[in-house]
């Protein structure tokens, strides 16, 4: 079986040399330049600058999917720096388009930029990727080529149309190149997440066609509700249930849509005020009456890696590792100094952290005082974030569990969420169902565990009156007797 990986064994054997740079303070971009009709080759330059001059910096930044490298038709050559380079069909064909297109100037293109044979650049570069795409002028996403005729000519149709932003006049075959455009593979990697959500301005590129990322934007998507429901098989392995509603929105809308925000605005409407007709109460009532209009913004808050991976985790990558390393740009800076980024090690040690981290950040929103009788919402958060993560990362029950375990165990000495999960213990019904089997019990007796810990604690002090309840009246006591 061929390698996916030709274009880096081309680059190894041909020998091509890169300037060396310090990866946590530096970064390569390639400087474009307009097409000659007498080269052979697309030729290019690498230039080094500093991380901390890329605000004041010119340049853009390519996002993209890198596509297969199995065989010698996926392969394009290029010139940089007068040393020949193997990039990707895709890329290539990016490049050429670009180029032709009059574009000349600086951009960032992670697989030529970053030397992808240089582990220790590459991990250094990943953590640095948010700065990058949030300092761009300007992101380009680039879909390609259109596979057929058809699709090419249905992206033509709505690429020609004057204002695509207005649905309303749009023909059939507008119609169908939207959806070409909406359903694209581009928009099912997990990387294109935080590449299009940081950028300050962004372009849709499919091939010589341009479209605004508002086209993908006009409804506020994330104001509908993602209906989710934790559900059990006839085992009890505990898994999420998306709904058919929320399931037919495009790929393009919910990474598009996802931080976009409603806010309601006061404004003031004369025409509609001059023209107001009933009783002179009715009257007085609707001109003292506030005028509202509903904008939309995009936030720029970080995000919680318990939220992306249930909004984003079933995306794809060619690494499971990056379900959680390829989201760090979208975190505050408290979570992603917890990452640690290895790729050497198993996949189960980035699933760890991402679970770990995870349920911390579900500690912190749903354990505190404020929901101390909502029991039923930190359990089903908290089970929940587990089989999406457990699914996003492609672990099994048995490793998964295990690491659970030992995180909830860790939980236990570093917060103080214990005697919350031995409430929940006490009075969620699940655990009182014997029908319940097999992962279910295991989450339950972990859970368990997790609050006789705390009990001992707290029993070594003066116990509030709560805790008293608890171990003589409730049945949490009668379990843990029998262990």
């Amino acid at each position: 079986m061929m390698s996916d990986d030709l274009d880096k064994i081309l680059n190894r054997q041909f020998g091509f040399k890169y300037g060396v740079i310090s990866p946590q303070t530096q970064v390569r971009l390639l400087r474009l330049y307009p097409r000659h009709a007498r080269l052979r080759n697309l030729q290019f330059n690498l230039e080094t600058f500093q991380l901390s001059d890329l605000p004041s910096i010119q340049y853009s930044a390519l996002s993209y999917t890198w596509g297969r490298a199995t065989s010698i038709d996926d392969i394009r050559e290029i010139v940089i720096d007068g040393q020949l380079f193997f990039v990707r069909r895709n890329l290539s064909d990016f490049l050429n388009t670009a180029t032709g297109k009059g574009k000349s100037g600086l951009f960032f293109v992670d697989a030529i930029c970053i030397n992808q044979l240089d582990y220790t650049e590459r991990v250094s570069q990943v953590r640095e990727m948010a700065r990058v795409y949030r300092n761009a002028a300007e992101v380009i996403a680039w879909l390609g080529h259109p596979d057929t005729q058809q699709d090419l000519d249905n992206v033509r149709s709505l690429g020609q149309e004057r204002d695509c932003s207005d649905c309303t006049h749009w023909t059939k075959q507008q119609w169908a190149g939207f959806r070409y455009l909406s359903y694209h593979p581009y928009w099912t990697r997990v990387w294109i997440v935080q590449e299009v959500q940081l950028a300050k301005r962004i372009e849709v590129w499919c091939w010589y066609f341009t479209f605004p990322l508002s086209l993908f934007r006009n409804i506020p998507l994330n104001t509908l509700p993602w209906r989710r429901k934790l559900r059990f098989s006839a085992e009890g392995r505990p898994h999420i249930e998306v709904d058919a509603v929320s399931r037919a929105r495009s790929p393009a809308e919910r990474i598009v849509s996802d931080r976009t925000r409603l806010v309601l605005r006061e404004t003031d409407d004369s025409l509609a005020q001059g023209t107001l007709v009933g009783t002179l109460d009715e009257m007085i009532t609707e001109l003292t009456r506030p005028h509202m209009t509903a904008e939309t913004y995009q936030s720029q808050l970080p995000d919680s890696i318990h939220q992306l991976v249930r909004k984003f985790g079933m995306l794809e990558c060619s690494d499971p590792r990056d379900k959680l390393y390829g989201f760090l740009g979208m975190l505050k800076e408290s979570r992603r100094a917890q990452v640690d980024i290895d790729y050497t090690k198993e996949v189960g040690y980035a699933y760890r952290q991402a679970l770990k981290i995870g349920l911390g950040e579900i500690g912190g929103d749903y354990w505190a005082e404020a929901h101390y009788w909502e029991p039923d919402v930190l359990y089903g958060t908290c089970l929940g974030y587990y089989c999406d993560a457990r699914d996003a990362f492609g672990m099994g029950d048995d490793e998964s569990m295990s690491i659970l375990q030992e995180i909830i165990t860790e939980l236990c000495a570093e917060t103080q969420f214990e005697g919350d999960l031995a409430e929940f213990e006490r009075r969620h019904p699940l655990l009182w169902h014997q029908a319940d089997l097999g992962t279910l019990l295991t989450f339950d007796k972990i859970m368990l565990y997790a609050a006789r810990l705390k009990e001992e604690e707290e029993l070594s002090r003066n116990p509030p009156e709560r805790w008293r309840k608890i171990l003589n009246k409730g049945p949490l006591r009668k379990l843990l007797s029998h262990r």
